[in-house]
């Protein structure tokens, strides 16, 4: 048997056509199948204690994984009679090994090409089911929209102040796409998530600036303003609408800066004021000391003014 061969040709080729294959099985061609196909034998349940059967069976098995990633139409009847000729040493071999080789490179170009085409018309479904939705989603009286365009509905309202573009917020979110898979949930974790306003995209940060501390809604955020067509591979594909539930627990704001010019002319007048104490006769030769003394510590609380 020509075994080396085998594992010299099928390994490789196993690991690119699971890069480069799709979830879909593959299309199958009808044809009329010779007697000694391997698609077509009724073969017994392996002996999996036996170990040629396991080993055997395992082979099959990676065979089979990286052949089911093969999102083009192939021949079931050609490719296991392919198999056959390459390990039956009495069985000539149909195609040399150049030409199958640039037969395979032939393969992965037009599976590279189907992949592409699926890519594009799941990301067109995707972009006319959310503008589907959207439009009747508004319809809804209780549903409102942000200056951007992202929907949300308040399940419960806060009493809070609305955080700014510079604020940093303390949220609990359950984010999903629109068929309900969810892609992340700060409540499983345990534990909010804090970040500033500007940090996050578009879409939650319209979202967050049109709500109140305590407010909890569910939003619907179009791809436009989250992710667009490029996704984030492979949770959020491309131009999915991202529906989340937010809270916003808790709203930390901007403190603004101190302006040091309006205190620099009261600091500034306080050493005036020391000289007139110090023409001051002395009375007593004692008292002076004790005096300043006192005299220091209310100088001290006295706050600056602007004179």
């Amino acid at each position: 048997m020509k075994m080396n061969h085998v594992f010299c040709a099928v390994l490789p080729i196993c690991g690119v056509l699971a890069a480069c294959g799709g979830s879909q099985k593959p299309s199958v061609e009808p044809a009329a199948a010779p007697a000694d196909s391997l698609a077509v034998k009724k073969t017994a349940l392996p002996d999996l204690k036996n170990p040629t059967d396991r080993y055997s069976y395992a082979l099959g098995m990676d065979l089979g994984r990286a052949i089911a990633n093969v999102n083009v139409p192939l021949n079931m009847d050609v490719l296991m009679g392919a198999i056959q000729d390459q390990v039956d040493s009495t069985r000539p071999v149909q195609m040399a090994d150049s030409v199958a080789e640039s037969a395979l490179q032939d393969l992965l170009l037009q599976m590279q090409k189907k992949k592409e085409a699926d890519e594009k018309a799941q990301a067109q479904k995707a972009l006319d089911e959310q503008t589907k939705f959207l439009a009747e989603n508004v319809k809804d009286t209780t549903v409102k929209t942000t200056p951007k365009g992202v929907q949300y509905k308040v399940l419960s309202a806060g009493t809070g102040i609305s955080p700014k573009a510079g604020d940093k917020v303390q949220v609990h979110y359950v984010g999903a796409l629109l068929d309900g898979t969810e892609f992340d949930n700060s409540i499983k974790r345990g534990e909010p998530l804090e970040f500033p306003v500007n940090a996050v995209i578009e879409g939650w940060q319209d979202l967050l600036m049109v709500l109140k501390e305590g407010d909890k809604v569910k939003a619907w955020i179009p791809s436009a303003l989250a992710y667009g067509e490029a996704g984030v591979p492979p949770m959020i594909p491309a131009n999915a609408m991202l529906v989340f539930e937010v809270e916003l627990l808790k709203v930390y704001a901007e403190v603004p800066a101190i302006d040091s010019t309006a205190i620099a002319p009261a600091a500034s007048a306080a050493p005036a004021a020391e000289p007139a104490k110090a023409a001051e006769p002395a009375k007593k030769s004692a008292e002076p000391a004790k005096e300043d003394a006192k005299a220091a510590p209310a100088a001290e609380k006295k706050p600056a003014e602007k004179k």
